[in-house]
């Protein structure tokens, strides 16, 4: 007799608005939910079923026709029928201090700033509500949904956990990030349990996915088993034309830090050098939420910020280099597999390219210095046949690797 399989998604990055929400993580969580769909469709089943959890910021509605009317765009959008569950994370309803927010950390993972949000009652119900409509498996996106999966004593399916980022990694280079005060030193001391958390959700998953041979090397080296790698993807569009307007292009959502940091690195240490050599130079900064780069307001003369863009082929068009002066966060840069699917010369920080396939001169400049970046910039910015070289290179590994 044939049986119902069913599986269960958990995630934290719930896709409010379909439009605009559609970054790397979005992608990255795309790519999963269309496996998945391959699963449940090859299954012999009478009747596969996925359902997905979203722990969601307290503003969003979570009445039951919120959650009807999301549950039908979001079957419609990934074309598969699901069943929608939304549970609030936890807020804390007075303001902290910061001892009261750095010392419970100190020791406790669950207890950490972003942890906490999905380490409380509430949380842990949402998700053994789900558990018991018994599903075969359960696919958790990212550390923070994971906590509830840690915390419940109900007899779990297999886990397959998608890491992402290695979030101590990334953690250690944002405290690193100027200014250091002696506050943000204090943060340090919750790097040994954040590793643990880590440590501890990778070992009750039955595979865990990293999205680079790098992170896999990293983790299997420290002895943690079923690591697996699964390099974000693009779908592979047309290559541009180079354009011969002198324009830089840094595509990103800036309600992230590392985005942040690298904008306001480009705009203030990069770019005017750039403008030095190249008086007509342009500088475009692209995606959602810009007016948290501390320069949107300052009419900084060459710098356009767009806002959110809906065609990205127009945009790429107008750009002749994209610049990815990401110093901080972790894993990879879907921006630059983007980018070199579109066949675009590219300059990167060592962090910004860490993971990715692609060599320095090969088929990006890697630069970390401001004036080192800037002088790649207006290398690429004089040189079509440099341009033409480095784009055709990168365009042809993004196809090999990440297509």
């Amino acid at each position: 007799m044939l049986i119902a399989m069913r599986m269960l998604f958990v995630s934290t990055h719930f896709p409010s608005d379909l439009r605009l929400d559609v970054q790397g993580t979005y992608k990255r969580m795309a790519m999963f939910i269309d496996a998945i769909k391959l699963v449940l469709k090859k299954s012999r089943s009478a009747k596969a079923q996925l359902d997905v959890l979203f722990y969601v910021p307290p503003e969003i509605d979570t009445s039951p026709q919120a959650i009807a009317t999301a549950e039908k765009a979001l079957s419609e959008h990934w074309d598969f029928p699901l069943k929608l569950f939304l549970c609030p994370e936890f807020v804390y309803t007075e303001p902290l201090s910061k001892w009261q927010q750095q010392a419970p950390g100190m020791l406790n993972f669950f207890q950490q700033r972003d942890l906490v949000r999905t380490s409380q009652p509430l949380q842990i119900q949402a998700f053994e509500t789900c558990l018991s409509r018994k599903p075969a498996a359960i696919f958790i996106h990212r550390l923070r949904s994971m906590c509830p999966a840690l915390l419940t004593r109900q007899p779990l399916p297999p886990i397959f956990f998608d890491l992402d980022d290695i979030e101590h990694v990334a953690f250690l280079r944002d405290i690193r990030q100027p200014p250091t005060r002696l506050v943000t030193s204090l943060y340090y001391l919750h790097l040994p349990a954040l590793w643990w958390g880590e440590r501890q959700a990778m070992r009750l998953a039955k595979q865990t996915y990293v999205c680079s041979q790098q992170d896999r090397t990293y983790l299997t080296n420290q002895g943690v088993a079923g690591v697996v790698t699964i390099p974000n993807a693009v779908k592979l569009p047309q290559p541009q034309p180079l354009t011969a307007k002198p324009t830089l292009l840094l595509l990103g959502a800036y309600h992230y830090y590392p985005n942040i940091n690298a904008a306001n690195f480009l705009i203030e240490e990069v770019f005017p050098y750039v403008r030095e050599q190249v008086p007509e130079a342009r500088l475009i900064i692209a995606g959602k939420q810009p007016e948290n780069i501390r320069s949107y307001q300052r009419g900084i003369p060459g710098v356009e910020f767009t806002g959110f863009v809906d065609d990205l082929e127009a945009l790429y068009r107008r750009s002749r280099v994209v610049c990815c002066p990401i110093l901080s966060g972790g894993g990879t840069r879907v921006k630059l597999v983007e980018a070199a699917a579109y066949g675009k010369p590219m300059v990167s920080t060592s962090i910004g390219a860490e993971g990715l396939e692609f060599q320095d001169g090969r088929e990006f400049l890697r630069r970390d210095d401001p004036k080192a970046f800037a002088d790649a910039c207006v290398s690429l910015l004089q040189n079509d046949e440099q341009c033409d070289r480095l784009g055709a290179a990168a365009r042809m590994t993004a196809i090999k690797h990440y297509d």
